[in-house]
């Protein structure tokens, strides 16, 4: 009989912005449904941490910032309030039924601050059992990948880059970048300065915002794309219009060429919905990644320049995994793998006589081509050559349909580590036993060892 039942397991991870919350696991392994902002009040007068703040009395308190711990007792109070949401819901349910499992970029998070989360899990919240889990290695479970990997966790403030050999972690070879979602809105800040934050916010996560890949159909190209805005304020006024509603439905009105069904990349113009209102964005709508973009393609570079073995090293190249929010916008994860490829990939010269490659086309993108289509070679996979000789991204498997929902946004795969994580969690808390406490840390194992146990369990 299992030690704990997975309808009881506790999944938890706390991003800068936005705190995900899974509990309980299905028999379809799917992603999280609960979602709660990374914000707790503080209560001066009492010293206490509060859940909300209806009176607006308390002191905003964000526990992570970066990606990295800026209140610890913040941190402590928002998984005291999830657990207490997880009671609430489920008020048959006693605490030493709950084992939990804490997804950490091990980048950000110091090991004196993982301790000190684990006597508070064990003296505080009395939990039976506890185990942290690198959301890398997550990441690359959730994918069945057995090959080595390198893991992008785009968040909204910073950027995680983390190399994963054989299923562990290479930490000396990690990166963080001041760089995440938060560039892009700089970025939209400037060239539409006329709209609001609340208005560039739902422009990014609106479907009419892409990453520009060029191809024969786009109305733009990158060079279109490049060119700085000309003439005067009221050019800039049609760029980025308020539609007014009595031009049509209301609240529904789009250009004429989106009534004809073409795809966003060749329409000139393109509208999306803002609290009621639609507003219409040209090529702006195409801008704001490329700051981002180049800073991943050289961070990537630079983590993956310290895999000592080339065929390891290449193998990451071959396994790239893009993970956050950020990476939902619609061509971001191709625009890092061609700007991998025109930085850093090097092709061979063509033989003698063969066709040159054609005016007007962009080198990253035949790279990117020519390694996407290429047969893997028979032998050792860096035989002396150049790394890296290809980048590709990962694939996603297909026997998880809720992983694939939705589809209009390419799945969930941005949250791919929590698939990962359920996974871990049905291996080392659905066991029938815990012998050698080397799969997670109970409170027998603190009694006698202390919180510096958690490193005996912990990937």
């Amino acid at each position: 009989m299992p030690l704990f039942r997975e309808e009881n397991f506790l999944l938890v991870h706390v991003g800068s912005h936005e705190t995900r919350v899974l509990f309980g696991l299905h028999e379809s392994l799917a992603p999280p449904k609960i979602s709660l902002p990374t914000v707790v009040y503080h209560d001066q007068a009492t010293s206490q941490y509060r859940a909300s703040n209806p009176a607006g009395e308390y002191a905003e308190i964000h526990p992570v910032v970066g990606s990295r711990v800026a209140d610890m007792g913040g941190l402590k109070a928002l998984l005291k309030f999830v657990l207490q949401l997880v009671i609430r819901k489920n008020p048959v349910l006693t605490i030493n039924q709950i084992p939990m499992l804490l997804l950490t970029p091990s980048v950000s998070l110091s090991r004196e601050a993982v301790e000190d989360l684990t006597r508070f899990v064990f003296e505080t919240l009395e939990l039976p059992a506890f185990n942290v889990l690198d959301l890398s290695v997550a990441a690359s479970y959730g994918l069945g990948s057995t090959a080595s990997a390198v893991v992008v966790n785009v968040g909204h403030e910073a950027t995680q880059i983390v190399p994963v050999l054989g299923g562990l972690p290479l930490k000396y070879a990690a990166r963080r970048l001041p760089v995440g979602g938060r560039t892009i809105d700089d970025e939209l800040r400037k060239i539409l300065p006329q709209f609001s934050a609340p208005q560039l916010a739902a422009l990014k996560h609106s479907p009419i915002y892409e990453v520009m890949v060029d191809h024969e159909d786009s109305f733009y190209s990158h060079a279109d794309l490049s060119e700085e805005k000309q003439g005067d304020g009221d050019a800039d006024i049609d760029i980025a219009k308020i539609v007014s509603e009595g031009n049509g439905a209301p609240g529904a009105l789009a250009p004429a060429e989106a009534a004809e069904g073409k795809p966003n990349c060749e329409l000139q113009t393109n509208s999306f919905s803002f609290e009621g209102q639609m507003l219409s964005v040209g090529k702006e709508r195409f801008q704001g990644a490329q700051r981002l973009v180049a800073a991943l393609a050289e961070g990537i570079f630079a983590s993956l320049a310290q895999v000592p073995d080339l065929d390891k090293r290449q193998e990451c190249y071959d396994n790239l995994v893009l993970v956050g929010g950020t990476t939902n916008i619609a061509g971001l994860k191709q625009a890092v793998v061609l700007e991998l490829c025109r930085r850093h990939v090097a092709r061979p010269p063509p033989p003698k006589g063969s066709r040159r490659e054609p005016a007007g086309v962009s080198s990253a993108i035949l790279a990117y081509q020519l390694t996407s289509d290429m047969p893997e070679p028979a032998g050792d996979h860096s035989g002396g050559a150049q790394v890296p000789s290809s980048v590709k991204l990962i694939k996603y498997p297909e026997y998880f349909p809720a992983w694939k929902q939705p589809k209009e946004r390419g799945g969930s795969w941005s949250e791919v580590y929590f698939l990962g994580a359920q996974i871990y969690a049905k291996q080392i808390y659905g066991a029938n036993s815990n012998y050698g406490g080397d799969s997670f840390m109970d409170a027998e194992i603190y009694d006698e060892r202390g919180p510096q146990a958690i490193w005996d369990v912990s990937l």
